[in-house]
């Protein structure tokens, strides 16, 4: 469990603790979708004590269950032959990283200035006491975006050391750096050759001090192509994405003269896809997290098999798969052996979700430390 801030009141630690856990707006009418969220903050006593399978409705503050609740049956479980292999077929893509800012009208424009991403779309829910934005290069349902939280009042967060830094492929590092530093940005690399490679990159940080590795690139359908992640045992990752999420090994790389190795995870070419970076810092194993980064979510066909996958894969769920109230929304959430945690659910609402479902959204995290 990840301490919080000591700076936040009770009731700031309650909105901070259960914002930015939305579920994408991005519905795509072809298929069903699940979420995985890699996060990163709510304890995992508050995970455990919402039920999977039944309907739920609210009475004031109390959570009951409907006992004329439709229930759905779950897939019919894989075996170790097959799980594998529909995994690598299954519909998964990287819908979007949720994480935490202090002034949302800030950040917007900073990203929409400095970065050249659009506003897709904002909301408000002052009787929860947050906001937030979706920010990408293109449409949800084809491009990966990013979920910017704001909770009322907190202006500040606690990044972690476990968190790397998101990737955003530009054409010319060194004219983006300039436009960063004309409007008050902070460049902490300036353009130059990665360390033993060609490749040019620089580094910025946002208003919050989140960190933009700038890589110099040919154009591409997806700019917004990385976010990196630190782990404690990169080979143990590597295994597990592979057979809980279907990702696939794109690159390994290890760096002996810098002491660190990386593995680039995903679902397609990394100069067309977003990819997930694991970095193992040689010697280290494990990493403060923070409060401000939250998660990643991954889309899904089949919210039952992906969690059966994940428990045969040495993750660990905190919430067994089932439906949300009202919507057709089915979730699961677990740990993976490092602990960041994930969420996985089928049908997205579209735009606005009530208290309930975003909390029992919230409640079901799938893990993953490192």
């Amino acid at each position: 469990m990840i301490s919080v801030r000591p700076t936040l009141s009770p009731a700031k630690l309650s909105f901070s603790s259960r914002r930015g856990f939305c579920i994408s707006s991005a519905y795509n009418p072809s298929r069903r979708l699940a979420l995985f969220h890699l996060s990163s903050v709510i304890p995992q006593s508050q995970l455990l004590d919402v039920k999977a399978s039944p309907w739920l409705r609210v009475d004031g503050n109390k959570i009951e269950t409907s006992p004329t609740a439709n229930k759905t049956q779950p897939s019919p479980a894989v075996t170790e032959e097959n799980m594998l292999e529909w995994a690598n077929k299954d519909n998964r893509r990287l819908l979007h990283v949720v994480y935490r800012v202090g002034d949302l009208e800030k950040t917007i424009k900073f990203y929409t200035g400095c970065l050249g991403m659009k506003l897709l779309r904002k909301r408000d829910i002052p009787e929860e006491q947050y906001a937030n934005a979706f920010l990408a290069y293109g449409p949800e349902d084809s491009h990966f975006a990013v979920e910017l939280t704001y909770n009322y009042g907190v202006d500040k967060f606690d990044i972690g050391t476990g968190f790397g830094h998101f990737g955003v492929a530009v054409e010319d590092a060194a004219k983006t750096v300039d436009l960063v530093k004309a409007k008050g940005g902070k460049v902490t690399r300036d353009p130059g050759p990665v360390k033993g490679g060609s490749t040019v990159i620089a580094f910025i940080e946002d208003p919050d001090g989140y960190k933009f590795e700038l890589l110099e690139r040919e154009p591409t359908p997806e700019p917004l192509c990385q976010v990196m992640l630190r782990v404690g045992d990169l080979d143990r990752s590597i295994n597990f994405y592979k057979k809980a999420f279907g990702m696939e090994l794109l690159r390994k790389r290890d760096n002996p003269e810098y002491k660190y190795t990386i593995a680039m995870m995903g679902y397609g070419p990394e100069d067309k896809n977003a990819v997930l970076e694991l970095t193992y810092n040689y010697g280290v194993k494990e990493y403060d997290k923070g409060n401000g980064y939250a998660q990643i979510a991954i889309g899904t066909d089949d919210v039952y098999k992906a969690a059966e996958i994940v428990k045969r894969s040495g993750g660990t769920i905190t919430r067994e798969p089932g439906p949300l109230p009202v919507i057709n929304t089915k979730i699961t959430a677990c740990l993976d052996p490092d602990g960041w945690k994930s969420e996985k659910s089928t049908y997205l609402a579209k735009y606005v979700l009530r208290k309930l479902q975003i909390e029992m959204i919230m409640q079901c995290q799938l893990a993953t430390t490192g």
